[in-house]
C-alpha cells in the first residue's frame, strides 16, 4: 500500500491519515486528501496478502459533499463487463465500467481535472 506519490504534492492542500492497521497478513489504510480547489478524496484500501486480494474505494467529492466520482472494486455490479471494477459518476446510481484503479491513476486523473 502506498499513501501517494509525492509528485502530486502541487495539487494537494492537506493530507490526513484516518486509519492504519496491520495485523499478520492484513492491512487497512484510510486517509483523506484535500486538493487546492477544496475538493476531497477519501481513500480506503485493504490488502489481504494471504488471499492476494486488494480492495479499494477512491471517493472524490466537492466541498458540499456531492459526489464527483468514486472508483471501487466491491462486487456490487456483477453484470458489468469489468466487474468487480466500476465507478460511480455524479450519483450513486450512475455506475459505469472501470479499469482496475490505483491511487496513482486516481491522482493522475484528478490532476488533469484540476489543471
Amino acid at each position: 500500500m502506498l499513501l501517494y506519490p509525492k509528485s502530486f504534492d502541487p495539487i494537494i492542500k492537506t493530507f490526513t491519515l484516518l486509519k492504519f492497521e496491520r495485523k499478520a497478513l492484513k492491512a487497512k489504510l484510510k486517509y483523506k486528501i484535500i486538493f487546492f480547489d477544496d475538493s476531497i478524496l477519501f481513500v480506503s484500501e485493504v490488502s489481504l496478502e494471504y488471499k492476494n486480494l486488494f480492495e479499494y474505494g477512491y471517493h472524490w467529492q466537492r466541498p458540499d459533499t456531492s459526489l464527483i466520482i468514486r472508483w471501487d472494486n466491491a462486487h456490487d455490479y456483477p453484470n458489468l463487463s469489468t466487474s468487480p471494477f466500476h465507478k460511480h459518476i455524479g450519483t450513486e446510481t450512475n455506475v459505469l465500467p472501470s479499469e482496475p484503479m490505483t491511487i496513482e491513476k486516481v491522482l493522475a486523473f484528478i490532476s488533469t481535472q484540476l489543471t
